[in-house]
């Protein structure tokens, strides 16, 4: 397909970055948004002017997406800001979130776009007692956790929308991330391989789910498989589906990241409990056969992902 010109919101948090840099690597030309944070990690550089533009924006201030979609002449739009940090008031998180995503689909509407590509995550499946994940499983309507409630209202909402509306939109459910310039080293490998070149232990306290059960598995995918797979779907001409797993289709246990880590970090040791805890799914990873029909695989093993990541915190770089 010829060279376009692609929004993407949320452009300095750690998907989007590598989402930034996956378009441009494609040969597209990107105009890119944050709202407050300014980060730009050395693989973006060379780019500013150059098939990259930077634009601050509240994509919750009504017209303000409309306005860089007209001043750009933009083809398309990939949503990946977060609409927002949890409220104390119940209230005010449906207002904040659900305002900020009528305000996103209603500029893709008005600017016409191609496509609009949603950022979803592996959030709907947390009620779901075992794997593999597919996208077109029943979900329970109840919610283990808010975010888990949000995501799986925003598809709901935002497949009602296009329909209503007329606009191509893709829902893409992002399994568990993890790699360079993720900050809040909330996932386990982020934090296992943190330690492992700072020369400190990893922070297992409880208000990051205490001390991980060896057996515990999940899909872990590495970022730049993530941004690739985005591309993927957002350039396909035409798309069989309107939600997709993004991930790595494979359960990796937490004794698999750190066999992994030692590989390249020897003397690194990290002690995790035995077995398997209660929160244990069996199969627990996402069915990626539709990305897989869309030429999409995984680059990276639990293994290159890891001594990746640990080259690139070597080298000096900002987690």
């Amino acid at each position: 397909m010829p060279n376009t010109k692609i929004l993407i919101t949320g452009g300095m948090g750690f998907i989007g970055l590598h989402t930034v840099k996956a378009f441009i690597d494609a040969g597209e030309e990107v105009v890119a948004t944050y709202r407050e944070t300014w980060r730009l990690p050395s693989f973006l550089e060379a780019h500013i002017g150059k098939g990259l533009t930077w634009e601050q924006a509240d994509i919750g201030v009504p017209g303000a997406l409309l306005a860089l979609a007209n001043k750009h002449e933009v083809d398309s739009i990939v949503h990946m800001a977060i609409h927002g940090q949890a409220q104390p008031d119940a209230g005010a998180d449906i207002r904040i979130n659900m305002d900020k995503l009528s305000s996103l689909l209603d500029a893709a509407r008005d600017a016409g776009v191609r496509r609009v590509s949603l950022a979803s995550s592996s959030a709907p499946y947390f009620g779901v007692a075992n794997g593999p994940f597919r996208e077109d499983q029943p979900l329970p309507i109840e919610s283990v956790i808010s975010p888990e409630a949000f995501k799986k209202a925003w598809e709901i909402l935002t497949l009602n929308y296009a329909k209503q509306s007329g606009i191509d939109l893709v829902n893409m459910r992002l399994s568990g991330v993890f790699g360079p310039m993720y900050a809040s080293m909330r996932n386990l490998p982020s934090r296992l391989v943190a330690a492992a070149v700072h020369g400190t232990q990893p922070d297992f306290s409880p208000a990051l789910g205490g001390v991980p059960f060896a057996d515990d598995t999940g899909d872990l995918a590495y970022v730049k498989d993530i941004a690739r797979g985005i591309v993927i779907v957002h350039n396909s001409p035409t798309l069989e589906h309107q939600t997709y797993n993004i991930g790595s289709g494979t359960a990796t246990s937490n004794a698999e990241i750190l066999d992994a880590l030692s590989k390249v970090k020897p003397t690194f040791t990290a002690e995790f409990q035995e077995g398997r805890s209660t929160r244990f799914k069996p199969s627990a990873y996402s069915d990626i056969r539709r990305m897989q029909h869309l030429g999409y695989a995984p680059k990276h093993t639990i293994e290159t992902a890891i001594a990746d990541y640990v080259a690139w915190l070597e080298a000096g770089n900002a987690h």
